[in-house]
């Protein structure tokens, strides 16, 4: 007797097990709706119209209206109905609203948080020395005015970084223009300035002093560079093709009185007076805007590299680095001279 009791409380336990196995294998998963859907119902409810709600989301209707099916779809019933011209909730959207509500706001607050601690890191920005002089500094103090409570850190350095080991946020590059953008002219996000030339500078005194020593003043590159002091930079070649293409008769092409190993030592040598130099235009934008350097002929040839923004492929960009990005590349754009 005591025996079949047993074998009859282990199989009615063994049926229970195996209904409750069914019972779960039966129910669908737990449906979590998400961010993006919770903030189209809010916006609805609180709009009463698809398209106010699009607008404040800065979508477009149709997602809007994609995120609301879904929501009801997963729900198995209605979120509003149609009343004239707006949108009513249903009894079963209102008894949401209250906590879709709190979740949003919650949300808010912690991405505003997280915002104001991001705000604090600092922004760490790797160009070459002569950007970072000629074109940058002069301009870093109109960003920080925009984000005063973010730190800018500026690493000069002419070699490739690594973004992790060296803390870098954005690199600044003189590259070849990638093989597959070759035909750009148009300036975009990574290439701002795709279509820079190479322009021939020196000081207002200097011209003249070229003037009085050249008589019939002509501004014929051959007649003028016979007279002209040639500044040049070490292990670059713009002297030659500019040679080359607009006065190939000259002879001495090689010659160069003055040679550095930084742009911005010939930019300054050219401004001091010292003679001729051969710049990309970002560099010397400025210097011609002040008077302190012109363009005795309006010849040019176009650069062989080009400036880009270079980010880290493994991390997310912040918005702070997004808004420098933007802004140095409006910049950027800004200083292209006139041909």
């Amino acid at each position: 007797m005591g025996r079949s009791l047993r074998i009859s409380k282990s199989i009615c336990l063994t049926q229970f097990i195996e209904n409750l196995y069914r019972l779960f294998m039966k129910t669908p998963k737990r449906f979590v709706p998400t961010l993006t859907e919770l903030r189209a119902l809010s916006a609805v409810s609180r709009h009463k119209s698809v398209s106010a709600a699009a607008e404040e989301l800065n979508v477009s209707q149709p997602t809007v209206s994609y995120h609301i099916k879904r929501l009801e779809e997963r729900w198995e019933t209605k979120l509003f109905r149609t009343q004239g011209r707006s949108l009513v909730q249903t009894e079963f959207a209102q008894d949401l609203l209250h906590d879709v509500y709190a979740i949003n706001e919650s949300i808010d607050k912690l991405s505003q948080r997280l915002n104001e601690k991001g705000a604090q890191k600092p922004l760490s920005i790797s160009t070459s020395s002569s950007f970072a002089s000629i074109f940058l500094v002069p301009r870093i103090e109109q960003f920080r005015r925009r984000y005063p409570q973010t730190p800018i850190r500026v690493n000069v350095a002419n070699r490739f970084v690594d973004f992790s080991e060296d803390q870098i946020d954005i690199a600044i590059r003189l590259l070849t223009k990638p093989a597959q953008t070759m035909s750009l002219t148009e300036p975009n996000m990574v290439i701002p300035l795709p279509n820079e030339t190479m322009r021939i500078v020196c000081s207002p005194q200097y011209l003249d002093e070229l003037k009085q020593q050249t008589g019939d003043f002509k501004t014929d590159p051959t007649s003028i560079l016979g007279h002209a002091k040639i500044i040049d930079e070490d292990g670059t070649f713009y002297w030659s093709k500019f040679l080359s293409i607009y006065a190939p008769r000259f002879t001495d092409e090689s010659r160069a009185d003055l040679s550095y190993n930084n742009a911005d030592l010939v930019l300054q040598s050219a401004i001091a007076g010292q003679g001729i130099a051969i710049v990309r235009e970002l560099y010397v934008a400025d210097a011609i805007s002040k008077g302190e350097l012109v363009e005795p002929f309006t010849a040019t040839i176009p650069c062989e590299r080009m400036f880009q923004f270079v980010l880290p492929e493994t991390r997310m960009q912040s918005a702070v680095g997004l808004a420098f990005i933007d802004w140095l590349g409006k910049e950027i754009q800004a200083a292209k001279l006139r041909t």
